[in-house]
């Protein structure tokens, strides 16, 4: 026999079934197999062990030598492979589930949801973390990410989380000094640009019919809390989306003063890696975040 090839894993749980029972009756009624194929797999691991591991005594059994040497060792393994494949079970069940968010998107709309979700399923620990990057599952330890665009990303499968509307917001302050009543009226204002989102102010002006003014000079910011804040402090005009300025509408830092939007062809976008669907925290976090937008 070779010594490097592992004997086969049947016959070891057979055989320590046996050696626990002394018995290929009880062994066999454990495995809820037949007595014939516990016999049969023991007489496979001592061939290809090259020694017996029973003796017959009357009509019972007993270890030999070679057994009782080999008993206690190969047990002590299938205690540890059970404790290691019950860890990764729970592992996959519970434990870490690793999201990768849109900056505003996290701050602004999961965060002040999420304690929902860990009331529900406090068996799996939420870790947030925020970029627009592209992922690559196969080298970055995320779960589960959101991102926005067409719904087409290389080495992810997608579901469509939800679309977008967006409008215009400013400062109550700003129409009392300079009409704003429509969107030909933003010729005079400043508008405040997404610095990654360019194509915003042109498709919105676009969709109204409108020729878009010069934004040369005007301030541009990376997300949208930083526009919607901008906004609120009177520097300009913000293009945002709707649900993500609720807040300061409600409290009155914001105001819309005409009530035209538009719709982008992009949207919002959970991605994960192929066939990681079937995990349960990754499933039951995706069945979350689709019934609280369906809420929303």
């Amino acid at each position: 026999m070779d010594e490097t090839r592992l004997p086969s894993l049947n016959g070891i749980r057979s055989f320590v079934a046996a050696a626990r029972h002394l018995s290929f009756t009880a062994a066999a009624r454990e495995l809820n197999v037949t007595q014939g194929a516990v016999s049969r797999s023991v007489q496979a691991l001592e061939s290809e062990l090259g020694v017996p591991l029973f003796r017959r005594v009357g009509r019972a059994i007993e270890l030999t030598p070679a057994g009782a040497v080999f008993y206690p060792q190969v047990a002590d393994a299938l205690g540890r492979i059970a404790v290691a494949s019950q860890s990764v079970r729970r592992l996959e069940q519970g434990g870490v589930l690793s999201i990768s968010l849109l900056p505003t998107f996290a701050l602004r709309w999961l965060v002040p949801r999420l304690h929902r979700f860990q009331q529900r399923h406090p068996d799996i620990l939420v870790d947030v973390s925020t970029a627009e990057h592209t992922v690559d599952f196969n080298a970055e330890p995320i779960d589960l990410a959101l991102r926005y665009g067409f719904g087409q990303w290389p080495g992810a499968e997608t579901t469509l989380f939800m679309t977008e509307e967006m409008g215009v917001f400013c400062s109550p302050a700003l129409p009392r000094l300079k009409p704003l009543s429509s969107p030909t009226d933003l010729r005079t204002h400043r508008l405040l640009l997404h610095t990654t989102r360019p194509e915003s102010w042109p498709e919105f002006f676009a969709a109204q019919g409108v020729t878009p003014p010069d934004s040369g000079q005007s301030p541009g910011f990376e997300h949208f809390f930083m526009i919607a804040e901008a906004a609120a402090l009177g520097m300009g005009v913000a293009l945002l989306p709707l649900f993500l300025v609720r807040e300061e509408l409600a409290s009155g830092r914001l105001v819309q003063p005409f009530p035209q939007t538009y719709k982008p062809a992009k949207a919002y976008y959970l991605l994960h890696a192929p066939g990681r669907g079937r995990s349960r925290k990754i499933g039951l976090f995706k069945d979350w975040l689709l019934e609280e937008a369906a809420s929303a």
